[in-house]
């Protein structure tokens, strides 16, 4: 029985035509095909290989799935539809979209992407359409792209960058695994101590007392850095203002907050305490003065835990320069490419990456945006689901 296809416009608006499969089109005429990208909780890639006898490049290694959207489909249905029909997949993407279309030629091309686990999973694939399909690491698919055994795409070598990004907690870092977790430096403030909250209301306080209007920028842009790191950036935007002052008034305020309750994140003795049964050994590179450092991971209970520390005031250069995690790896007497590192603000990422470690991001006042999606290892909610993926890695 014949397949027809909806017949789109060049501004992909439904014009109410259909055509049957292989035949012929107009310029103005097309149809709408949609691909899958398959990956696993492990990062690896599905591939498939066509059978010899094809018609269009038999032989070579295809991404996960193709096909061709018939009438009545949409793009969601389609796809959907396609991956039960080739691959045997139940897949639901009633929340997501494309991950990016193109016109070419007669056709609109939609990408989706998807991850699955494929831990006792049975693919069943097409014998008339498919020789082989297999899933592959990264090096393993640019291996199969160097060699020339893959259909060209004009993606294909961004392909696990695409997969990274949209599964930022799985994705593959630039530098791979770590062979061994041997070390792991944690930031202070606003990761182990939910400190970055008490001193955002004193700088608010401050900001109200002192009539600063751009309190929120520069509360934003000094999130991470140490003493020199904040005035250099007082000095640079508002040469005018009075931030010395400024800045010891709420200093004053959150030394007084703080006197009170030094409030510990959710997670924090738990993943330390793991850790430590693993024989890991952790280190704290925070911005914050050292005899600070000290005396609130003291009063949390958490001081115990670590075996180095390295604060603001023992480096030269704060966050974003990785001094501060290098040396953090050097007091643990271990090579970075061995440590874990774990952040919530951008600056802390920017130097944990620099310092060749393994960052892990946990955001707290910071959002994330594209350059820690891009610098972090993993990234995790909190602490608790931070420790759960390492119990399991």
């Amino acid at each position: 029985m014949p397949e027809f296809q909806d017949i789109y416009d060049i501004h992909r608006n439904l014009t109410g035509r259909t055509v049957q499969r292989g035949k012929p089109r107009k310029a103005d005429e097309f149809i709408l095909v949609i691909h899958l990208l398959l990956f696993d909780q492990q990062g690896r890639f599905l591939v498939q290989k066509r059978v010899k006898h094809k018609a269009s490049w038999p032989d070579m290694w295809d991404i996960s799935l193709g096909g061709i959207a018939q009438s009545g489909d949409d793009s969601r249905s389609a796809v959907t539809r396609e991956a039960e029909e080739e691959l045997g997949l139940h897949l639901d993407f009633t929340d997501t979209e494309p991950i990016f279309s193109f016109r070419n030629y007669n056709i609109w091309d939609d990408y989706w992407i998807a991850q699955i686990d494929s831990e006792h999973l049975e693919l069943k694939l097409q014998p008339e359409e498919v020789a082989e399909a297999k899933w592959v690491t990264k090096p393993e698919w640019e291996e199969l792209l160097h060699t020339h055994q893959v259909i060209p795409y004009i993606f294909q070598w961004t392909l696990f960058e695409l997969y990274e990004k949209h599964f930022p907690g799985t994705r593959i870092f630039p530098f791979g695994y770590p062979e061994q977790i041997r070390g792991a430096v944690f930031d202070m403030d606003g990761l182990l101590l939910d400190t970055e909250r008490v001193c955002s209301e004193a700088w608010d306080k401050t900001a109200e007392q002192f009539g600063f209007a751009d309190i929120q920028k520069a509360k934003m842009a000094c999130i991470g850095l140490n003493r020199a790191g904040t005035l250099e950036f007082f000095e640079k935007n508002y040469p005018d203002f009075d931030y010395q002052n400024f800045l010891s008034t709420a200093r004053e305020f959150t030394k007084q907050a703080l006197a009170v309750h030094v409030p510990v994140k959710e997670g924090a003795k738990e993943i330390l305490e793991y850790l430590k049964s693993r024989q890991i050994r952790l280190a704290v590179a925070s911005s914050t003065r050292e005899e600070t450092v000290r005396k609130q991971l003291e009063k949390a209970g958490l001081l115990q835990y670590f075996d180095q520390i390295i604060a603001g005031d023992m480096v030269q250069n704060g966050k974003p320069d990785p001094e501060i995690f290098s040396k953090a790896c050097e007091a643990l007497a271990l090579p970075p490419e061995s440590c874990i590192t774990f952040e919530d603000s951008v600056n802390g990422i920017r130097s944990a990456y620099r310092a060749k470690t393994y960052p892990i991001h946990i955001p707290d006042i910071q959002p994330e945006n594209q350059e820690t999606i891009a610098l972090s290892w993993k990234k995790f909610s909190s602490l608790t689901e931070a420790k759960k993926f390492l119990e399991n890695l």
